[in-house]
């Protein structure tokens, strides 16, 4: 009987480990170590079933990508878009502020669209989580492209809409089911565009975004439209509490210094 329960205890322990050994952990971008920013950047089933890529203080985590094309087009899949960690300089715990860089190569020609459906999270992680640091902006930008011959109708375009919640899950009409925040960067002609985009919203510690890339080749059988690469990024504030605690505590240094 005790050997039995030991052997049941063994077993147990062993599929617990086992378990354990094989649970996914998230891609760590390191912007210091080049076998962990891999110059061409990482799929994005690389990255979901590795539960997500951390990019400084921040997890971002892909749940789904869906494409829809008419004939002829590229309209890449999760196994076609890379991601690669990007950083700049800017408000937050380290002086930077992070975010990532796609590239696919979403291509169109006349009388054709190609259009992918990517959502995704982004949230602020240890310690800077616990430090008081939430989410209020996020921008975006296209950075290579191409359209030519393409009259009415000819686009390369990447919208999206921000969440506090996750969109999937919440109750249709509920007030999370609102976007927080929607961005639209576009190019249609070097008259007709709007290569940048961004917005603030309330300090959250966590954010869902439904991303629409599109190109379309316009009206004419000899468009053309390619998309091969845009930016997001994320900037972070502290909590008003914290914001309080630095502010007194640079009032103490400042009293000090007089004092002295």
């Amino acid at each position: 009987m005790l050997i039995g329960r030991r052997i049941r205890l063994i077993v147990t322990c062993g599929l617990v480990l086992g378990l354990v050994s094989v649970a996914p952990a998230a891609v760590t971008w390191d912007f210091d170590n080049s076998d962990n920013n891999p110059t061409n950047g990482y799929t994005v089933d690389t990255v979901m079933l590795e539960d997500g890529i951390i990019v400084g203080d921040k997890l971002i985590q892909f749940s789904e990508v869906t494409t829809a094309k008419t004939q002829g087009t590229v309209a890449p899949g999760a196994d076609a878009i890379n991601v690669r960690g990007i950083r700049y300089a800017g408000v937050g715990p380290d002086g930077w502020e992070y975010g990532l860089q796609f590239n696919g190569g979403w291509s169109a020609g006349g009388l054709e669209i190609a259009d992918t459906t990517l959502h995704f999270s982004v949230e602020i992680i240890e310690p800077e989580l616990s430090d008081g640091w939430l989410i209020h902006d996020n921008s975006l930008g296209l950075s290579a492209y191409a359209v030519s011959d393409t009259t009415n109708g000819g686009i390369v375009s990447v919208s999206e809409n921000v969440y506090v919640a996750d969109p999937a899950l919440v109750q249709p009409g509920s007030p999370d089911n609102e976007p927080v925040a929607n961005k639209f960067a576009y190019y249609r002609t070097d008259d007709d565009k709007d290569l940048f985009d961004e917005a603030e919203f309330a300090p959250v510690p966590k954010i869902w975004i439904i991303k629409d890339v599109v190109a379309n080749g316009g009206d004419l059988t000899t468009g053309v439209a390619h998309l091969s690469e845009f930016t997001q990024t994320f900037s972070q504030v502290p909590e008003p509490a914290t914001m309080t605690l630095l502010g007194l505590g640079g009032l103490g240094v400042l009293l000090r210094r007089r004092r002295r």
